[in-house]
Formats: structure tokens, sequence, C-alpha cells
């Protein structure tokens, strides 16, 4: 089919296969009479897309989309059924970032780590810190320190029965109770 374009063919492919999701997905929370609607603009705007190829999962971002104005359609409407405002209730979802907490404790182990890996042997300690920090693979490893392979095994084997026994000796210890502050002496009015 030379008269096809580009965008023609990728929509063929990768987004009209999935038509029925996106069906079900706009009747979920339009009804069934405007769920074709919604999915005729989702494919306009769709194919109105600048740049088609940096769509990563056609799918989904087509499912975005069905969902967005599934969304604002009910938000216009005047009248909307109950059961549809239910399923607006299921879209309040907590924000699946990390909330402060999550993020401090999660550096703060980070921090722990690192300490424990500073205080390995050298070598161990720098292994260690190449594979589990930085991420490096084993072979990289040895070349950028000019040691074997196994030698690099030898050192993570090593350093992580090291920092795992130094993680278990500090979790088996007694929590320090904070230290209670004491109260002020009143002082004696006569």
């Amino acid at each position: 089919m030379a008269w096809l374009r580009d965008i023609d063919a990728w929509f063929l492919a990768e987004v009209l296969p999935h038509a029925a999701a996106y069906r079900a997905r706009a009747a979920h929370f339009c009804g069934r009479d405007e769920a074709d609607d919604i999915v005729q603009e989702a494919y306009t705007r769709v194919l109105g897309t600048g740049d088609f190829r940096a769509i990563k999962v056609p799918r989904g971002f087509v499912m975005t989309i069905v969902h967005n104005l599934a969304i604002e359609r009910l938000r216009r409407a005047s009248v909307v059924r109950i059961d549809y405002l239910a399923s607006l209730e299921v879209l309040e979802l907590a924000d699946p970032a990390p909330d402060a907490f999550t993020v401090f404790s999660a550096r703060s182990e980070l921090i722990h780590l690192l300490k424990l890996i500073d205080d390995l042997p050298p070598q161990c300690g720098r292994v260690l810190h190449m594979r589990k920090i930085q991420g490096m693979a084993p072979a990289q490893i040895a070349a950028t320190l000019s040691i074997s392979l196994s030698t690099v095994e030898k050192h993570l084997a090593k350093g992580l029965a090291l920092v795992t026994r130094a993680r278990r000796d500090n979790n088996a210890q007694p929590e320090v109770a904070c230290q209670t502050i004491p109260k002020p002496k009143r002082l004696a009015t006569n």
C-alpha cells in the first residue's frame, strides 16, 4: 500500500488493534452511547500529533487521551448518571511520587550504606561502590581497576557479606529512647 503515509501505517499497526480496549475505557466513564464518539475524537488527536515516532507506548498514550476526554465530557455534562460519578471518585488517586518521609528515609539509608561501604577495605569498597552505586558491570570494573574478573567477584562477595553483617548488627542493637526533657521547676509564689 504505497499510498499510506508513515503515520497511517503506524496508526494501523500500533493504535487500531486496541480499539476494543479504548471503547471499553470510554464506556466505563461515559456509557456505550458516547464511547465511540470519544474514541473517534482520541484518534483525531493522535493523528494530529506532531511527532508520532516519539510515542513509546501508543496504546497507553491513546488510553490516556480517551480517559482525559471522558473525564472532560463528564465534567461538562449538565446531567450525569450516578454510577458514572463513582468512576470519577476512583480518579482521586494518591500521588505516586514518594512523600517527604520516604525520600528522607531513603536518603538516610543511602548515607548509612555509603558509610558502611567506606568502612570496607579500600579495594573491596571501591569494587562494591562501582557495582552497586554506579551500576557498572563486573567486567567493566575489572577493566577499570586492572584486576581479574574473578578478583572483582571475590571483592563483591566479601563486601556484600561485610555490609550485610554490619547492617544486621546495627539492626540488632536496641533502639535508644529519646531523652525526656525535664519539666521546669515552678517557683513558689507566696
